[in-house]
Protein backbone atom coordinates (compact mmCIF):
# COMPACT_ATOMS: atom_id res chain seq x y z
CA UNK A 1 0.00 0.00 0.00
CA UNK A 2 1.17 3.51 -0.87
CA UNK A 3 -0.49 6.47 0.58
CA UNK A 4 0.89 10.06 -0.66
CA UNK A 5 0.36 13.32 2.21
CA UNK A 6 0.45 16.34 0.60
CA UNK A 7 3.28 18.73 2.46
CA UNK A 8 0.97 21.73 4.11
CA UNK A 9 1.60 24.68 2.19
CA UNK A 10 3.40 27.91 3.93
CA UNK A 11 1.66 30.71 4.44
CA UNK A 12 4.96 32.64 5.12
CA UNK A 13 8.18 32.52 3.07
CA UNK A 14 10.39 33.29 6.49
CA UNK A 15 10.00 29.62 7.04
CA UNK A 16 10.87 28.81 3.71
CA UNK A 17 10.70 25.04 3.32
CA UNK A 18 10.53 24.32 6.73
CA UNK A 19 7.20 21.93 6.49
CA UNK A 20 9.30 19.89 3.78
CA UNK A 21 12.36 19.19 6.12
CA UNK A 22 10.04 18.43 9.54
CA UNK A 23 7.24 16.00 7.56
CA UNK A 24 9.43 12.91 7.35
CA UNK A 25 10.62 12.79 10.43
CA UNK A 26 7.12 13.55 11.88
CA UNK A 27 5.67 10.61 9.52
CA UNK A 28 9.21 8.55 10.95
CA UNK A 29 8.24 9.00 14.43
CA UNK A 30 4.42 8.24 14.31
CA UNK A 31 3.04 4.94 15.46
CA UNK A 32 2.68 4.54 11.60
CA UNK A 33 6.63 4.06 11.63
CA UNK A 34 6.95 0.04 12.01
CA UNK A 35 4.99 -0.29 8.86
CA UNK A 36 6.91 2.47 6.80
CA UNK A 37 9.36 0.97 4.31
CA UNK A 38 9.98 3.65 2.66
CA UNK A 39 9.28 7.34 2.40
CA UNK A 40 9.93 9.70 -0.46
CA UNK A 41 9.12 13.34 -1.30
CA UNK A 42 7.47 13.90 -5.14
CA UNK A 43 5.65 16.55 -6.85
CA UNK A 44 2.52 15.59 -8.11
CA UNK A 45 0.48 18.35 -10.23
CA UNK A 46 3.14 21.33 -9.13
CA UNK A 47 2.26 19.84 -5.34
CA UNK A 48 4.93 18.64 -2.83
CA UNK A 49 4.24 15.32 -1.21
CA UNK A 50 5.60 12.49 1.11
CA UNK A 51 4.96 9.28 -0.80
CA UNK A 52 4.89 6.63 2.12
CA UNK A 53 4.72 2.49 1.39
CA UNK A 54 3.60 0.17 3.80
CA UNK A 55 3.74 -3.50 4.55
CA UNK A 56 0.38 -4.72 4.31
CA UNK A 57 2.24 -7.83 5.29
CA UNK A 58 3.66 -6.65 8.92
CA UNK A 59 2.31 -8.39 12.06
CA UNK A 60 -0.25 -6.63 13.65
CA UNK A 61 -0.64 -4.35 10.36
CA UNK A 62 -3.95 -1.55 11.09
CA UNK A 63 -6.52 -1.22 8.44
CA UNK A 64 -6.42 1.58 6.51
CA UNK A 65 -9.38 3.00 8.36
CA UNK A 66 -7.34 2.71 11.39
CA UNK A 67 -4.56 4.73 10.04
CA UNK A 68 -6.40 8.22 9.20
CA UNK A 69 -6.60 9.55 12.87
CA UNK A 70 -3.18 9.32 13.52
CA UNK A 71 -2.54 10.17 9.70
CA UNK A 72 -4.96 13.46 10.10
CA UNK A 73 -3.28 14.50 13.12
CA UNK A 74 -0.07 15.24 11.10
CA UNK A 75 0.73 18.97 11.06
CA UNK A 76 3.68 19.16 8.15
CA UNK A 77 1.30 17.17 6.02
CA UNK A 78 -2.32 18.62 5.39
CA UNK A 79 -4.20 15.88 2.67
CA UNK A 80 -3.89 12.17 2.71
CA UNK A 81 -4.35 9.99 -0.58
CA UNK A 82 -4.28 6.39 -1.05
CA UNK A 83 -1.97 6.44 -4.05
CA UNK A 84 -1.98 3.57 -6.93
CA UNK A 85 0.24 3.40 -10.29
CA UNK A 86 -1.99 2.37 -12.46
CA UNK A 87 -5.40 1.15 -12.27
CA UNK A 88 -6.55 -1.27 -14.79
CA UNK A 89 -5.23 0.14 -17.98
CA UNK A 90 -5.04 3.71 -16.38
CA UNK A 91 -1.88 4.60 -15.76
CA UNK A 92 -1.00 7.06 -12.81
CA UNK A 93 -0.04 8.67 -10.51
CA UNK A 94 -3.38 7.90 -9.16
CA UNK A 95 -5.13 9.18 -6.10
CA UNK A 96 -7.69 8.14 -3.84
CA UNK A 97 -8.78 11.00 -1.51
CA UNK A 98 -9.30 9.88 2.21
CA UNK A 99 -11.27 11.14 4.64
CA UNK A 100 -9.75 13.10 7.32
CA UNK A 101 -10.97 12.25 10.56
CA UNK A 102 -9.75 15.12 12.92
CA UNK A 103 -12.07 17.42 14.54
CA UNK A 104 -10.35 19.95 16.59
CA UNK A 105 -11.66 20.03 20.65
CA UNK A 106 -11.53 24.20 19.37
CA UNK A 107 -10.70 25.52 16.35
CA UNK A 108 -7.10 25.87 14.83
CA UNK A 109 -7.80 29.39 14.52
CA UNK A 110 -7.39 30.36 18.30
CA UNK A 111 -4.16 29.48 17.76
CA UNK A 112 -3.56 31.41 14.35
CA UNK A 113 -5.10 34.69 14.49
CA UNK A 114 -3.52 35.49 17.61
CA UNK A 115 -0.34 37.60 16.85
CA UNK A 116 2.50 39.06 19.33
CA UNK A 117 6.31 39.10 19.01
CA UNK A 118 8.03 36.28 19.32
CA UNK A 119 5.08 33.92 17.98
CA UNK A 120 6.75 30.28 16.58
CA UNK A 121 4.59 29.09 13.61
CA UNK A 122 1.82 27.20 14.37
CA UNK A 123 2.86 24.16 11.79
CA UNK A 124 6.28 23.51 13.62
CA UNK A 125 4.61 24.12 17.31
CA UNK A 126 1.76 21.35 15.71
CA UNK A 127 5.12 19.28 15.16
CA UNK A 128 6.86 19.49 18.05
CA UNK A 129 3.57 18.70 20.21
CA UNK A 130 3.51 15.25 17.63
CA UNK A 131 7.07 14.69 17.98
CA UNK A 132 6.91 14.00 21.73
CA UNK A 133 4.08 12.32 22.57
CA UNK A 134 4.68 10.32 19.51
CA UNK A 135 7.84 9.70 21.27
CA UNK A 136 6.12 8.48 24.93
CA UNK A 137 4.69 5.69 25.81
CA UNK A 138 1.19 7.54 25.52
CA UNK A 139 1.78 7.49 21.11
CA UNK A 140 -0.84 4.73 20.96
CA UNK A 141 -3.08 7.09 23.11
CA UNK A 142 -2.36 10.31 20.80
CA UNK A 143 -5.70 10.23 20.03
CA UNK A 144 -7.34 11.13 23.55
CA UNK A 145 -7.24 13.10 26.43
CA UNK A 146 -3.97 13.75 27.37
CA UNK A 147 -1.80 16.84 29.60
CA UNK A 148 0.73 18.65 28.21
CA UNK A 149 2.64 21.41 30.15
CA UNK A 150 4.13 24.47 28.40
CA UNK A 151 6.98 25.55 30.61
CA UNK A 152 7.55 28.69 28.67
CA UNK A 153 4.32 29.58 27.35
CA UNK A 154 5.05 32.88 26.13
CA UNK A 155 1.41 34.11 24.34
CA UNK A 156 -0.13 30.56 24.12
CA UNK A 157 0.17 29.64 20.86
CA UNK A 158 1.25 25.43 22.30
CA UNK A 159 -1.55 25.54 24.76
CA UNK A 160 -4.26 26.34 22.12
CA UNK A 161 -2.86 23.97 20.17
CA UNK A 162 -2.75 21.61 22.51
CA UNK A 163 -6.42 22.64 23.26
CA UNK A 164 -7.41 22.09 19.75
CA UNK A 165 -5.88 18.01 19.75
CA UNK A 166 -8.56 17.82 22.51
CA UNK A 167 -6.22 17.86 25.83
CA UNK A 168 -5.58 19.76 28.81
CA UNK A 169 -3.35 22.77 28.50
CA UNK A 170 -0.66 24.02 31.25
CA UNK A 171 0.92 27.15 30.93
CA UNK A 172 3.64 28.83 32.89
CA UNK A 173 4.98 32.41 31.69
CA UNK A 174 7.50 34.53 33.88
CA UNK A 175 6.25 37.68 32.08
CA UNK A 176 2.39 38.85 34.02
CA UNK A 177 1.95 40.79 30.90
CA UNK A 178 2.00 38.07 28.80
CA UNK A 179 -0.52 35.75 31.46
CA UNK A 180 -2.72 38.59 31.58
CA UNK A 181 -3.14 39.60 28.23
CA UNK A 182 -3.24 35.79 27.01
CA UNK A 183 -6.14 35.34 29.71
CA UNK A 184 -8.28 38.16 28.18
CA UNK A 185 -7.50 36.67 24.67
CA UNK A 186 -9.20 33.42 25.76
CA UNK A 187 -12.07 34.56 27.32
CA UNK A 188 -12.71 37.58 24.31
CA UNK A 189 -12.09 34.29 21.96
CA UNK A 190 -14.24 31.91 23.87
CA UNK A 191 -17.39 34.42 24.08
CA UNK A 192 -17.13 35.39 20.25
CA UNK A 193 -16.86 31.79 18.58
CA UNK A 194 -19.97 30.77 21.52
CA UNK A 195 -18.01 28.14 22.80
CA UNK A 196 -18.78 27.30 26.70
CA UNK A 197 -16.69 28.11 29.39
CA UNK A 198 -16.09 28.72 32.83
CA UNK A 199 -13.42 30.05 35.01
CA UNK A 200 -12.50 28.69 38.16
CA UNK A 201 -12.12 30.94 41.08
CA UNK A 202 -8.75 31.10 42.60
CA UNK A 203 -7.71 31.09 46.41
CA UNK A 204 -4.39 33.59 47.30
CA UNK A 205 -1.45 31.79 46.00
CA UNK A 206 1.75 33.09 46.90
CA UNK A 207 3.44 31.70 43.88
CA UNK A 208 2.06 34.29 41.45
CA UNK A 209 -1.36 35.11 39.51
CA UNK A 210 -2.74 32.17 38.02
CA UNK A 211 -5.84 31.40 35.57
CA UNK A 212 -7.74 28.36 35.19
CA UNK A 213 -10.91 27.74 32.65
CA UNK A 214 -12.75 24.69 31.66
CA UNK A 215 -13.48 24.99 28.14
CA UNK A 216 -16.47 22.78 26.41
CA UNK A 217 -19.82 21.26 26.81
CA UNK A 218 -20.40 19.59 30.74
CA UNK A 219 -19.28 15.86 30.24
CA UNK A 220 -16.78 17.16 27.68
CA UNK A 221 -14.71 19.81 29.16
CA UNK A 222 -10.59 20.00 28.83
CA UNK A 223 -8.80 22.26 31.14
CA UNK A 224 -6.44 25.46 30.27
CA UNK A 225 -4.20 26.79 32.98
CA UNK A 226 -2.06 29.91 32.69
CA UNK A 227 -0.10 30.74 35.26
CA UNK A 228 2.74 33.92 36.06
CA UNK A 229 6.12 32.63 37.90
CA UNK A 230 9.30 31.14 37.46
CA UNK A 231 9.08 27.71 35.73
CA UNK A 232 11.64 26.76 37.88
CA UNK A 233 8.99 26.93 40.38
CA UNK A 234 6.54 24.85 38.16
CA UNK A 235 5.61 22.07 41.01
CA UNK A 236 4.42 25.20 42.77
CA UNK A 237 2.11 26.44 40.09
CA UNK A 238 1.17 22.68 39.09
CA UNK A 239 -0.65 22.31 42.43
CA UNK A 240 -4.08 22.03 42.82
CA UNK A 241 -4.94 22.50 38.97
CA UNK A 242 -7.54 19.46 38.19
CA UNK A 243 -5.75 16.20 37.42
CA UNK A 244 -2.80 16.93 40.05
CA UNK A 245 0.69 17.93 39.51
CA UNK A 246 1.36 15.11 36.38
CA UNK A 247 1.62 15.81 32.30
CA UNK A 248 2.33 13.17 29.83
CA UNK A 249 4.57 15.79 27.85
CA UNK A 250 6.54 18.96 28.23
CA UNK A 251 6.68 21.41 25.28
CA UNK A 252 8.91 24.63 25.44
CA UNK A 253 10.25 26.69 23.03
CA UNK A 254 13.34 28.32 24.87
CA UNK A 255 13.91 31.87 24.18
CA UNK A 256 15.25 32.58 20.83
CA UNK A 257 16.44 35.72 21.83
CA UNK A 258 18.93 35.00 24.31
CA UNK A 259 22.43 35.44 23.03
CA UNK A 260 24.29 33.83 25.95
CA UNK A 261 24.70 29.85 26.45
CA UNK A 262 25.15 31.01 30.22
CA UNK A 263 21.35 32.69 30.35
CA UNK A 264 20.06 29.37 29.28
CA UNK A 265 22.76 27.14 31.15
CA UNK A 266 21.57 28.81 34.21
CA UNK A 267 17.59 28.67 33.83
CA UNK A 268 17.89 24.96 32.73
CA UNK A 269 19.80 24.06 35.47
CA UNK A 270 16.94 25.03 37.80
CA UNK A 271 14.01 24.01 35.84
CA UNK A 272 14.96 20.54 34.36
CA UNK A 273 14.57 18.58 37.26
CA UNK A 274 11.44 20.19 38.06
CA UNK A 275 9.90 19.73 34.99
CA UNK A 276 11.44 16.14 35.45
CA UNK A 277 9.50 15.38 38.06
CA UNK A 278 6.50 16.64 36.45
CA UNK A 279 6.31 14.49 33.85
CA UNK A 280 4.53 10.85 34.29
CA UNK A 281 6.50 8.04 33.71
CA UNK A 282 6.89 7.31 30.20
CA UNK A 283 6.30 11.07 29.52
CA UNK A 284 8.48 12.91 27.39
CA UNK A 285 9.90 16.55 27.14
CA UNK A 286 10.38 18.39 24.13
CA UNK A 287 12.44 21.59 23.80
CA UNK A 288 13.22 23.77 20.59
CA UNK A 289 16.19 25.85 20.72
CA UNK A 290 18.27 28.20 18.66
CA UNK A 291 21.01 25.74 17.00
CA UNK A 292 22.97 28.51 15.24
CA UNK A 293 24.02 29.15 18.70
CA UNK A 294 24.07 26.43 21.27
CA UNK A 295 25.10 23.05 19.38
CA UNK A 296 22.77 19.85 20.02
CA UNK A 297 25.91 17.82 22.17
CA UNK A 298 25.42 21.21 24.58
CA UNK A 299 21.92 20.76 25.22
CA UNK A 300 22.28 16.80 25.45
CA UNK A 301 24.46 17.14 28.12
CA UNK A 302 22.68 19.00 30.20
CA UNK A 303 19.62 17.30 30.44
CA UNK A 304 21.74 14.48 31.27
CA UNK A 305 23.47 16.31 33.69
CA UNK A 306 20.22 17.07 35.38
CA UNK A 307 17.81 14.88 34.89
CA UNK A 308 17.70 11.18 34.64
CA UNK A 309 15.89 11.14 31.50
CA UNK A 310 16.82 9.24 28.17
CA UNK A 311 17.77 11.50 25.55
CA UNK A 312 16.44 10.15 21.72
CA UNK A 313 19.39 10.87 20.51
CA UNK A 314 19.06 8.84 17.14
CA UNK A 315 16.85 9.09 13.52
CA UNK A 316 13.96 10.57 13.12
CA UNK A 317 14.75 12.91 16.47
CA UNK A 318 18.02 13.87 14.68
CA UNK A 319 16.63 15.01 11.51
CA UNK A 320 14.39 17.99 12.70
CA UNK A 321 16.93 21.22 12.27
CA UNK A 322 15.57 23.52 9.60
CA UNK A 323 16.46 27.12 9.31
CA UNK A 324 14.15 29.82 10.51
CA UNK A 325 15.39 33.23 8.82
CA UNK A 326 18.28 34.88 8.66
CA UNK A 327 19.22 35.11 12.26
CA UNK A 328 17.57 31.83 13.09
CA UNK A 329 19.38 29.97 10.53
CA UNK A 330 19.32 26.38 12.89
CA UNK A 331 16.30 25.57 14.69
CA UNK A 332 16.47 21.79 16.37
CA UNK A 333 14.54 19.81 18.62
CA UNK A 334 15.69 17.55 21.77
CA UNK A 335 13.29 15.00 23.03
CA UNK A 336 13.74 12.83 26.00
CA UNK A 337 11.88 10.19 27.81
CA UNK A 338 11.21 9.53 31.49
CA UNK A 339 11.81 5.91 31.97
CA UNK A 340 8.78 3.76 33.11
Amino acid sequence: MKIALKITPQRSTQYANMAEILATPELLASPLSPFITSVTTTTLAGQSYLLATLDETSPHFPTLPALIPILSRLAATSEIYEYFDALGDVQGSLLRPLEPQFAPFVPLEMAEIRRYKGKTNEIFTRVMLNIALFASDYAAQCTERLRILDPLAGGGTTLFLALAAGYDAFGIETERQDVESTAIFVRQYLRSEHIPFKELAERSRRAGRRYQFEIGRKGATRVLVLAHGDTAQANLHMQEVPGGPRVHAIVGDLPYGIQHFAEISGMLQKALPTWARLLLPGGTLALAWNATRIDRATIVALLEQHTRLHVRNEPPYTQLVHPVDRVIKKRDIIVAVKNP
